[in-house]
């Protein structure tokens, strides 16, 4: 029996500077966290962003300003798309709507959004069981558990679980 692979989608270099520069990101919190922002039937474009960098695979920005454009265009995805190729085709189907729209004059409403990455780890550890070495006063691996050694419960911070929350959002 002949295993056939699924066709690979092949994206354009636009759309892989939108993924990794951070305005898909930015796309997300304007849509899903900024409350106060009005994207119910909307795209949104952002125009402009203030980042500080990137805190593990989150990107951690100062601000960013996104102008939101009527969905005139839906977009259409083949039978058994997956999550990816349905978010290539929507960024697609939104650039080009964006596009048509701003040639013919349209100018949406702009909002100033202001993010904070928050770790709701912070402060938060959970403790094992390690040797210590009393003779240097440090942590040494249980494999080197010696004489000079003792069992101690050792604090380890939990790792970063990083989220964001919206300090501000400004009509502009």
């Amino acid at each position: 029996m002949e295993v056939s692979e699924k066709k690979k989608i092949k994206y354009d270099a636009a759309y892989i500077s939108y993924v990794k520069n951070g305005e898909s990101a930015a796309v997300f919190i304007a849509r899903d966290l900024a409350t106060e922002v009005p994207t119910g039937g909307m795209w949104v474009d952002v125009i402009s962003a203030d980042k500080k960098g990137r805190k593990d695979d989150r990107w951690d920005f100062n601000y960013f300003i996104v102008e939101l454009f009527p969905r005139k265009t839906k977009p259409v995805y083949p039978e058994n798309a997956s999550d990816d190729e349905m978010k290539y085709i929507t960024w697609q189907t939104a650039h080009k709507d964006i596009d048509d729209q701003r040639k013919r004059g349209y100018q949406g409403a702009k909002y100033k959004i202001c993010p904070r990455l928050v770790n709701r780890n912070k402060g938060k550890f959970t403790t094992k069981k390690a040797a210590w070495n009393v003779t240097f006063g440090q942590w040494v691996p249980d494999e080197w558990f010696g004489s000079s050694c003792e069992w101690r419960e050792k604090k380890i911070p939990v790792k970063a679980k990083w989220e964001y929350e919206i300090a501000s959002v400004k009509k502009v």
